[in-house]
């Protein structure tokens, strides 16, 4: 069993520096996306890429919703990102733009976001563009706009640690997933929503949720 999980990690490990054009035999090059913003994606890291396809779910923290809900807080998903039904999470799609390749800020660039709309203050915090940043540690990063105003291209929202990433890491029957990665809150992120609302902040260190990608290198015969 420990030789098959070294085994699963080495390879999770070795898919986010594989070359580009080195993917799985016949595997077709990434989806495209005229509308995605290209602006805050800086330019590719040679030879680092993540995965043609897939998708990551993620699952808030019982403290973020229970925040969420004393804050009076409403969670909108911005296309392609998709709420649960149940409220308690969401999806993205890996794959869907030419950033799946590790930037030069080692970051992977996805195209949709986030909006909370906080009751109280009539305010609206949107996190888009948005981004998981490898290294040099794992981390949640997205642009952050307030009402429609961009106040900064980038804030650290939530990290994580090599160890607890990996610790999910598992082969699947056409590449590898991350299982249940923890990610928890910043204080630039609760420092943000303070100054914004005048609200109660969410803790710092606390769950803001997991993240389960399933990374896929699916031949075809294009």
């Amino acid at each position: 069993m420990r030789a098959l999980r070294r085994l699963t990690v080495l390879a999770a490990v070795a898919a986010l520096t594989v070359p580009l054009g080195m993917t799985a035999a016949g595997a077709s090059a990434p989806r495209q996306s005229s509308a995605a913003p290209t602006a805050a994606v800086a330019e590719p890291f040679p030879g680092a890429y993540i995965s043609p396809w897939g998708d990551a779910q993620v699952a808030l923290g019982d403290e973020a919703l229970a925040w969420m809900l004393r804050e009076g807080i409403t969670l909108e998903a911005i296309s392609p990102f998709r709420m649960d039904v149940d409220g308690r999470g969401f999806s993205m799609p890996i794959g869907s733009t030419a950033g799946d390749g590790l930037d030069s800020k080692g970051r992977i660039f996805y195209p949709g976001g986030l909006r909370f709309h906080h009751k109280a203050s009539g305010k609206t915090i949107t996190l888009q563009s948005t981004f998981i940043r490898v290294m040099p540690t794992p981390a949640y990063s997205a642009g952050v706009s307030v009402d429609g105003k961009r106040l900064s291209e980038e804030v650290s929202i939530a990290e994580s640690t090599y160890t607890e990433v990996m610790a999910g890491a598992r082969p699947s029957f056409t590449g590898f997933r991350i299982k249940q990665a923890p990610f928890y809150l910043t204080q630039e992120a609760a420092d943000l929503f303070t100054s914004v609302t005048g609200g109660e902040s969410p803790r710092v260190g606390s769950l803001f949720g997991t993240l389960t990608p399933n990374f896929d290198y699916v031949p075809t015969r294009g």
